[in-house]
């Protein structure tokens, strides 16, 4: 083979040099010296320039100004668009397509005006007939005569590149088709919040083409405000995933204001650093309307737009726990209107609920703003009264009640008279569960009306007793962990779909030496009015976290243990650190445990409870609510917090009630659109499991797939469990 550095072939045998070019071994280099010493250094300088075109994997080509080849280098005579000795003396006009040809020239002539060319790639058909493309660089070659001018083409095949950027071309082309079909509407932002790109629904909502929007911000194309603008932002840096948050603008399409549903997520760039932000918008307006449609039907009553039973029990359970920390009294009144049948008898059932509405006006007059009046069936009303100090407090409003029904009712263009019997329990003297306060109100209430009706009376058992019990039991539930009397029970959660165990849920059981089984319901309040709870907790996570362990130690299907955290736990400064010392002391993952809260606690210290359910998300934690729907929090709380799953309430899942089907129906499509799984908790029947197989519900949980078993039981059940 030649070197491309040497013009001519060297006469060895007449010890003649013809025309050496060689950058390594110039003339230069080589003057001076004696005849055989020249000779000898321009050997060695071939030697070296032949291993250098040995070792080039590329192809190389010598030629003239017009195009013609001189010589040819290749270890890849296969990739040439003919054989060398059908190049060799033909131009690239001869050999090449018009097209090709003329970029050959193009570099060629640029190399001659230059020095050298840029790169230029150029399709050039193999001999079998298949096309390759190929990188050329053009170098005028240095040392020849103006009029012998030649050039150097160094070839490379880069087919395989070009044909992965037309692979990545077409992806991109139909990333952007999908993207500006689909109806959400989609844009992405650099770090100062200037817009990328967008599709077509984000230029119908702005008002604007792409063209117009690209190199804007919000503050150009929004009326809203800079520091939220910012924040918003900065959320889904600082978070590093998901930022779902809700926010009211005006389509500048339609002219209307609607609703969107806006995630955010941190747009990572190669070298690991956030480059910007990538934004989906969903209108929610439709959902919002339907949303609060179902909240009314769910939660208030349609004949006096008082709120109804649920409604009633959830603020009467938030207001007990809240109860607990201010050290407040909660009164329940229940009142029932006297001789109401008689109305609905003698004037008709709308004049009977015209009295209700009445009735209902009335009631309200006489309570505080935060009283909650409500009307739970038929002509049976009940009010809460949180915050009151004395019980004397609710024997005057009572009584100013009572007055009121004094006046006499306008039904049906007559003045009719009209009075009331009102009973009243209070928390927590009375009982400290919701069910247990409306129910001795109730008694109290019919108590009233033997008495002779239109008036009111207290509730009334022996205080003593309880007293001495609850005594009793805080003394023994202090010895509960070192008499080895606690264990944990686990409860399966199945799919819904086919059966098969996905995790559990730990429950605390105590097994007293004299008492029996003593009801959860019993000690755990008293473990939280006496802080004992923090001490029981801890036991049941790491015990908790030990079965999670065994549970995953083969490694096949994950299982995951869920745990329940009350609010005294989550009051403690050092939750998090308890958390991650018992991980690493069980040897259990982060992703084998889910911690169950309540509703309240998204309520109580709304910035702490946040940051430690943050903390303990960013370890690989999951957060369930428990019991939801039945608690106080408004569903704007599921997007503010990070919450994977929601476990329905056993209530909606064993009532008969029409509506409670439409709320868990509701409450499965919210959740979906979340992103959020949902567990059904009480699950007792076959057609509950096909009505929530029918739903949509992801998983189950409840005695018609198995009862809380002692972990040594628990451990031998089979992966599926048949119905």
């Amino acid at each position: 083979m030649v070197s491309p550095f040497l013009s001519h072939k060297v006469d060895w045998q007449t010890n003649t040099a013809l025309e050496v070019s060689d950058p390594i071994a110039s003339p230069g280099a080589i003057s001076g010296t004696t005849e055989p010493g020249r000779h000898r250094k321009l050997a060695e300088a071939h030697e070296f320039a032949e291993t250098i075109i040995a070792a080039i994997p590329d192809i190389l080509f010598e030629m003239d100004r017009n195009g013609r080849y001189l010589q040819i280098w290749t270890k890849h005579p296969e990739l040439l668009a003919a054989t060398k000795q059908q190049l060799l003396g033909k131009t690239v006009n001869d050999v090449l397509p018009p097209e090709d040809a003329a970029a050959a020239l193009r570099a060629v002539r640029e190399a001659d005006e230059k020095g050298v060319s840029d790169c230029h790639v150029i399709r050039i058909v193999q001999q079998d007939g298949e096309p390759r493309w190929f990188e050329h660089h053009v170098a005028k070659k240095a040392g020849s005569e103006t009029s012998s001018q030649t050039f150097l083409v160094l070839s490379r095949d880069v087919t395989e590149r070009k044909l992965a950027e037309h692979i990545l071309d077409e992806a991109r082309t139909r990333l952007l088709t999908v993207l500006q079909t689909i109806p959400d509407m989609v844009w992405m932002k650099d770090m100062d919040g200037a817009y990328l790109l967008c599709n077509h629904a984000f230029e119908h909502l702005v008002g604007k083409s792409e063209s117009e929007i690209i190199g804007k911000t919000d503050l150009d194309l929004f009326d809203t405000d800079v520091a939220r603008v910012l924040r918003e932002r900065e959320l889904a840096i600082d978070a590093g995933g998901a930022v779902i948050n809700e926010r009211w603008v005006i389509h500048q399409g339609s002219g209307q204001r609607i609703l969107l549903e806006i995630r955010k997520v941190p747009i990572i760039g190669a070298e690991g650093k956030t480059t910007g932000v990538l934004g989906v918008a969903r209108d929610i307006t439709e959902l919002n309307a339907s949303r609060e449609k179902i909240h009314r039907m769910a939660f208030y009553d349609s004949l006096t737009d008082l709120p109804n039973r649920e409604l009633f029990y959830e603020r009467l359970r938030q207001a007990m726990a809240d109860a607990h920390s201010h050290r407040q009294l909660v009164g329940v009144m229940m009142m029932d209107i006297d001789h109401f049948k008689a109305v609905n008898d003698t004037m008709g059932h709308p004049v009977g609920d015209e009295l209700l509405c009445q009735a209902a006006r009335r009631f309200q007059a006489s309570v505080r703003t935060a009283d909650t009046v409500a009307r739970l069936s038929g002509d049976e009303f009940a009010i809460l009264l949180p915050s009151i100090r004395h019980a004397n407090d609710l024997a005057d409003i009572a009584a100013e009640m009572l007055k009121t029904f004094d006046e006499p009712f306008l039904l049906d263009g007559k003045e009719v008279f009209v009075s009331c019997s009102i009973g009243i329990a209070f928390h927590p003297d009375h009982s400290a569960d919701a069910n247990d306060l409306v129910k001795y109100a109730d008694s109290a209430m019919y108590l009233a009306k033997r008495l002779g009706r239109g008036g009111f009376q207290f509730y009334s058992r022996q205080l003593t007793e309880d007293a001495q019990h609850r005594l009793m039991l805080e003394s023994e539930l202090r010895r509960a962990i070192e008499r080895g009397e606690l264990e944990v029970y686990y409860q399966p959660k199945v799919l819904v779909e086919n059966g098969m165990m996905v995790g559990s849920e730990a429950l605390l059981r105590w097994h007293h030496g004299k008492m029996g089984m003593v009801p959860p319901a019993q000690f755990i309040p008293i473990a939280e009015d006496t802080g004992l709870i923090a001490d029981l907790g801890r036991w049941v996570f790491r015990e908790a976290c030990r079965t999670a362990a065994q549970l995953n130690a083969d490694g096949s299907v994950p299982h995951k243990v869920a745990i329940n955290f009350s609010s005294r736990q989550f009051q403690r400064s050092d939750l998090v650190q308890m958390v991650t010392e018992i991980l690493d002391e069980t040897a259990c993952h982060a992703e084998w445990i889910e911690i169950e809260i309540t509703e309240s606690l998204l309520l109580d210290q709304q910035y702490e409870t946040l940051a430690t359910l943050c903390a303990l998300r960013t370890k690989g934690i999951s957060i369930a609510i428990d019991d939801f729907g039945t608690g106080y929090s408004a569903l704007n709380y599921l997007a503010r917090f990070p919450i994977d799953t929601l476990k329905i309430d056993r209530s909606f899942i064993s009532s008969d009630d029409k509506r409670s089907a439409e709320l868990v129906k509701a409450i499965l499509s919210i959740a979906r659109c979340l992103g959020q799984s949902v567990v059904a908790e009480g699950v007792e029947t076959v057609e509950q499991a096909a009505f929530l197989r029918a739903s949509g519900c992801d998983a189950a949980q409840g005695f018609l797939y198995s009862k809380p078993l002692p972990k040594a039981e628990f451990v031998k059940l089979p992966q599926f469990l048949s119905i």
